[in-house]
């Protein structure tokens, strides 16, 4: 049995700029070497679309996208498992298992662009759910539990869990944070511990980084793809290829091999200290920074360049006195430019302007924002309370109520 793993596709992002082509494209390359490994099975551990309400553009170019993967013969569901039911179905479904993600979570009342895809017949997603899935004459337990808010995950995971269908190698798919991949992280999140013993595989969406670990205490591989695009710009996607994981299954044997997508976007991530440095240095000194490594740079698509700026300016000047405009439109036709200023340190800049700066830079959205004085307001207490309160936050944000 050849399974292909494939998360974090984030269709729609940026849709209508530069870079707005980049999630189709490389969607389809990942798609399309599934198909040449010959693999039996596709799952995607969440996040298939980047916004919980896309376009009817997005949606129109995802159908055709995964009308291509028709080609993969269909396969059975067993038997399918959840807290409120336990059914012997024996049924074709598609060859495509998947949770949603974070980006694609709705209200319970509303309807999240998986279950559309899964109404037109496209995948099969999970939440909670276990399923015994029969393909030829093999079988695998695939287990799924779609994104949940951070802080509710553990408690998710301990009321749903789930148990290993016997005599079969089975897998779990999940899209949360993790303390052990994002070390800095100060909510309550899930850790290695809180997965559920009697598993042969773990497959976590949601980091957008591909790694290879195992289970602290049981030694079970932990594998995160990673996602198929650059959304995020950190440090470590420009050091690690952007790809997908073929798993072979045999004899309850697991194999696990990376492939590398050859299409995607050049990134460049640069460390920047301005630390005494007056605003026209550092302008002049990026700018040739950025020239260099335009003569290095042979790929056809404009490459994607992030400066990391960190240091106290020189006396006198604030964050603000960084302007980069005039770079950004020197080099637009051949680099696309970013610069993080939210370390650069001043006396004169207070915690308010630091809010609004980090609000500017899109590094703090309205939403949490909002979220989080919704709850403190109302004085919540509980999981319980705090999990109704966000599902009613949601439904103001999307306008139901």
């Amino acid at each position: 049995m050849r399974i292909a793993v494939i998360s974090d596709l984030h269709l729609g992002f940026k849709f209508g700029e530069e870079r707005g082509e980049d999630a189709f494209r490389n969607a389809n390359e990942a798609f399309s070497k599934a198909l040449e490994e010959k693999v039996n099975l596709i799952l995607l551990p969440g996040d298939i679309f980047h916004d919980k309400v896309p376009r009817p553009e997005i949606i129109g170019r995802a159908i055709e996208l995964f009308a291509r993967l028709n080609k993969i013969p269909k396969i059975k569901v067993i038997n399918l498992k959840s807290k409120e039911k336990d059914e012997m179905l024996n049924q074709e479904i598609p060859a495509i298992v998947t949770i949603y993600g974070t980006h694609e979570r709705r209200n319970s009342e509303s309807i999240n662009p998986v279950q559309l895809l899964e109404k037109a017949g496209f995948l099969t997603y999970l939440h909670a759910e276990s399923s015994l899935i029969e393909i030829g004459t093999e079988r695998i337990g695939i287990h799924g539990l779609s994104g949940v808010p951070d802080q509710f995950a553990v408690e998710a995971m301990e009321k749903w869990n789930p148990k290993p269908f016997p005599q079969v190698p089975n897998v779990l798919m999940i899209h949360q944070t993790f303390k052990e991949l994002i070390p800095d992280v100060k909510e309550n999140v899930m850790s290695y511990a809180n997965l559920p013993p009697g598993f042969n595989l773990f497959l976590l969406g949601h980091i957008h980084w591909n790694v290879e670990d195992k289970h602290p205490f049981t030694e079970t591989p932990i594998i995160v793809p990673g996602s198929t695009i650059r959304t995020q710009l950190r440090k470590i996607e420009a050091e690690r290829a952007k790809g997908f994981y073929i798993i072979e299954s045999n004899d309850n044997k697991i194999n696990i091999k990376f492939k590398e997508l050859e299409n995607v976007r050049k990134f460049y991530y640069r460390d920047f200290d301005v630390s005494n440095t007056k605003p026209s240095e550092v302008i002049t000194s990026v700018q040739e920074k950025i020239s260099a490594i335009l003569k290095t740079h042979t790929k056809k698509m404009n490459p994607i360049i992030r400066f990391k700026l960190k240091g106290a300016l020189a006396e006198g000047f604030l964050p603000t006195d960084l302007n980069f405009i005039s770079l950004s439109r020197k080099f637009s036709e051949k680099a696309l430019l970013y610069f993080d200023k939210s370390k650069v340190q001043s006396s004169q800049l207070g915690e308010r302007a630091k809010l609004l700066y980090d609000l500017k830079q899109k590094k703090v959205s309205i939403e949490e924002i909002g979220m989080k004085l919704l709850l403190e307001n109302m004085k919540v207490t509980t999981p319980k309370q705090a999990k109704d309160v966000q599902e009613m936050f949601e439904k103001l944000v999307e306008g139901v109520l």
